[in-house]
């Protein structure tokens, strides 16, 4: 019997990774890849500067190396802010003249959070298939109804949707009997409802194509995790292991139209390719950041050239490629970015895959996340509240271990970066 839960893939367009796919996904339950263009003046869900570099002949290629996998290929019109730039005159048609000339490279499903640019492209293209990115953030069924009524194939789901299966349950089983497809993003590594999500989202979304921005966000949420490893395992990620959990739902729901978004395009093929092995094989015997958004090593980020299919990825031993230059540069004292770099590069964690047997039953059998604060993370050591929560908490001194200087040394610098950034201070 074949699989109900399908996956989406984020490819850094290397061809490397079809090989991977064929390899490993021997129940075909990869059916998308998903990414976009550095220079196609869209925003996206992630900074520009960081994404490959390919011509338009290089993508028109790529498309169809993709169908000659028996793959669809979803492209990425996703920031949480467009700057308005869809109702500019020029930028607009800059904007819809571009889909049209993805549409003619071969691309079938568009990522659109857009209500205009969702509009237009269901009335200018009869067969296309649009998702709903997760920047439209909806939490309840009743906002998915909206934007299924507003013309969407399929819906990338709040994080929040990941571990309460009391909602999921009844958000499959609602549209068990349509062709509406429902996603969650498997290996994502926010914090638990998270307050900074909008401006990050916007952050990434007004990023430089060809310049590193100062990404505070990603600092503090990490700083969150590292000082405190219990909001390590408050994220609501999902482990390979747990995948079987979601098909015997998808199974019990009758929902075919159910699958999970595996992150991150940003990310070297070593990385892409060990995502896709531990969740075709549902194990992953080792650390669980391994396969989870967490950049920890040079070796697992992307750095780009303008080869296409050969995303410029480090060696073990060698120093990283020259990264683009930081925003505003030129202004900044030269003693700053070396401290930044230093907090971009975070600390060692190890979680225990395999001592996480079991986690996730709590939260099938007695979720009541929505009803509780989280002892540790949200309330205070020592300060009392009835509706405390330390589930996760009793987990993190069983599963997670770090190196305690090395970690001590990271938060000092980052707490120094982070109070730089809030006053300015990096300018000269």
């Amino acid at each position: 019997m074949s699989k109900l839960v399908k996956y989406d893939v984020g490819t850094n367009f290397d061809y490397k990774l079809f090989d991977i796919i064929k390899e490993n996904d021997k129940d075909h339950r990869i059916k998308n890849v998903y990414g976009k263009l550095k220079n196609d003046g869209l925003q996206g869900g992630r900074a520009p500067s960081i994404i490959p570099e390919l011509t338009m002949d290089q993508f028109t290629d790529y498309i169809k190396a993709c169908k000659e996998n028996d793959l669809t290929f979803n492209y990425l019109i996703n920031p949480l802010c467009m700057d308005q730039n869809e109702l500019d005159p020029d930028k607009g048609k800059a904007m819809r003249d571009f889909i049209h000339t993805a549409y003619d490279a071969g691309v079938r499903y568009f990522t659109i959070n857009s209500p205009t640019l969702i509009k237009y492209v269901k009335k200018e293209f009869k067969d296309v298939f649009i998702t709903l990115g997760l920047y439209a953030y909806p939490v309840t069924i009743q906002q998915v109804e909206y934007w299924r009524n507003w013309g969407v194939d399929e819906i990338t789901l709040d994080h929040s949707f990941n571990r309460n299966f009391d909602l999921l349950r009844k958000t499959l089983k609602f549209y068990k009997d349509s062709d509406f497809s429902l996603r969650l993003i498997a290996n994502n590594f926010c914090l638990k409802e998270c307050i900074f999500r909008l401006n990050h989202g916007s952050f990434c979304s007004h990023s430089e194509q060809n310049k590193l921005s100062m990404d505070f966000n990603l600092i503090n949420c990490t700083y969150r995790k590292v000082s405190n490893p219990k909001a390590i395992l408050t994220s609501e990620w999902i482990r390979p292991e747990d995948i079987h959990y979601y098909e015997e739902l998808a199974e019990e729901t009758g929902n075919k139209n159910f699958s999970l978004k595996l992150v991150d395009r940003t990310r070297s093929t070593e990385f892409i390719g060990n995502v896709i092995k531990a969740y075709t094989s549902e194990s992953y015997d080792g650390n669980l950041l391994d396969v989870i958004n967490w950049p920890i090593t040079n070796k697992n980020m992307l750095f780009t050239n303008k080869t296409a299919g050969n995303p410029t990825v480090p060696s073990a031993n060698a120093a990283p490629p020259q990264l683009p230059p930081a925003r505003f540069a030129e202004r900044m004292d030269r003693s700053f970015l070396p401290k930044y770099g230093r907090a971009m590069n975070f600390p060692g964690i190890y979680i225990d895959n395999k001592k996480l047997d079991g986690f996730i039953e709590h939260f099938i059998k007695n979720n009541n996340c929505a009803n509780s604060l989280c002892t540790g993370t949200m309330i205070e050591d020592g300060r009392e509240c009835s509706y405390a929560c330390d589930y996760c908490g009793k987990w993190a001194e069983k599963v997670i271990s770090y190196n305690k200087e090395e970690v001590d040394e990271w938060l000092s610098v980052a707490t120094e970066v982070l109070s730089t950034l809030q006053c300015g201070g990096m300018y000269k």
